[in-house]
């Protein structure tokens, strides 16, 4: 009786989803602290959720739903790049690369019928993986500490700059981050920023939970600073006024929409205008050297490079395995041997995409984007819609899907976030 009893608790929390609601809450957790160690729990998540559908009977998809629709086209996109192995000559690379971007359909098919755990309790993830943001950055802060701080004959020193390359610090950007890239760090900064305002504004919270949501919001806006992506801070300044101003106007509370909009410029401005990297943004565009020759952001000469090789290939693109090598030859073509010894890829997804895929792979992407706007507006999801904006301005700069760290967040919230409906009242 007893095994019976077992048996039958088991087949009901498969049923219910709860082995994929706790490899997606693991899942969700790690991402920020080290993305190497999603794959496994990812497997682990896809193998639940194919029990999970088994013993639910049905997949549950509904075919024709906007979100079916957006799942085809993750699909397609992919696929198209499988199709891309049969032109390119680095089968290696590319095959490599296709594995690398396994989560980029794997993420979309399980989180379409996600299981009735994951769709009740979809906000807790994302609160989670917020939490798991904010601590990684803590612990990067206090490593940063740990490092900057030694005992020199019995007396405490604080040193903040690397002795080795006394122009960097361990506070600042790559090395505050360790073995992240600051620039996903700071796209999950901004989407952990949003969904701990989101949050704020949940009345169904315990006001010191709403507190500490808030706090732990202006805590990652700071860190926008130290992480020092150029992206990050761009972003977070456009798209953390018009987070504000949609949400008050839905509210009615317009006078509150452009009060905030005020207090941000005035503390986040100055403030992001003092960074390193931003001020030589800057003096890159309008500064000039020897009088007459503005000195020349590297994106730029990336990006003429990627445009050069476009129009030999705009069709196809020159396959999923050998943009890399074409861009490195286009590099030592012009002169700028240290970019083809580095290999840097395009800095632009859009452009990555058009030289990999062709003008075919860049439709399929822009596609993707006009369905989850879509998706985001018709269902009134204001926290989708402003991580659909998120990528759109992180694409125009990085080449996002490069790394696991990227393809996973956009694969992972694409889909998860449709099943978010934060109460208000």
């Amino acid at each position: 009786m007893s095994q019976l009893f077992n048996k039958l608790l088991i087949i009901d929390l498969l049923k219910k989803g709860y082995f994929s609601y706790f490899s997606a809450l693991i899942t969700v957790l790690i991402i920020p602290i080290h993305v190497q160690f999603v794959p496994p729990f990812l497997i682990l998540w896809v193998l639940s959720w194919i029990i999970e559908s088994y013993f639910r009977g049905s997949l549950g998809w509904n075919r024709r739903s906007a979100y079916t629709g957006l799942l085809i086209l993750f699909i397609s996109f992919y696929l198209w790049e499988v199709i891309g192995l049969i032109y390119t000559e680095d089968i290696k690379m590319g095959l490599n690369n296709l594995f690398g971007r396994l989560s980029f359909i794997l993420f979309p098919v399980i989180l379409l019928s996600p299981g009735e755990m994951i769709k009740k309790r979809s906000v807790t993830l994302i609160r989670t993986f917020a939490i798991g943001t904010f601590s990684f950055l803590i612990f990067c802060f206090f490593y940063a500490l740990y490092r900057s701080v030694s005992i020199v004959d019995g007396v405490w020193q604080f040193e903040q700059h690397i002795a080795q390359y006394p122009w960097l610090s361990y506070f600042y950007g790559a090395d505050l981050t360790i073995s992240q890239h600051p620039t996903y760090i700071s796209m999950y900064v901004l989407i952990s920023v949003f969904i701990c305002l989101d949050s704020w504004f949940d009345k169904s919270l315990v006001y010191y939970l709403r507190i500490a949501c808030l706090g732990v919001s202006l805590f990652l806006l700071v860190s926008l600073y130290f992480l020092s992506s150029r992206a990050g801070i761009l972003t977070s300044l456009i798209l953390i006024p018009v987070y504000i101003f949609l949400y008050f106007r839905k509210e009615g509370k317009m006078k509150f929409a452009w009060l905030g909009i005020l207090l941000i410029a005035i503390i986040l401005v100055p403030l992001i205008l003092k960074n390193q990297r931003v001020e030589s943004l800057f003096g890159r565009v309008f500064k000039t050297e020897n009088s007459d020759e503005k000195i020349i952001d590297p994106r730029f000469v990336i990006w003429e490079s990627t445009f050069r090789i476009i129009q030999e290939n705009v069709l196809l693109g020159v396959g999923i395995g050998d943009v890399r090598n074409e861009l490195a030859v286009e590099y030592s073509r012009i002169g700028e041997d240290k970019m083809a010894e580095d290999r840097l890829n395009a800095h632009n997804q859009f452009l990555e995409v058009l030289l990999e895929n062709g003008i075919i792979g860049l439709i399929i992407l822009c596609s993707i984007f006009i369905v989850m706007l879509h998706i985001a507006y018709t269902g009134k999801n204001l926290l989708y819609a402003i991580f659909v904006l998120i990528i759109l301005l992180f694409f125009m700069f990085e080449t996002i899907l490069y790394r696991l760290a990227g393809v996973s967040f956009f694969s992972l919230f694409s889909f998860l976030l449709i099943h978010i409906a934060i109460p208000r009242k």
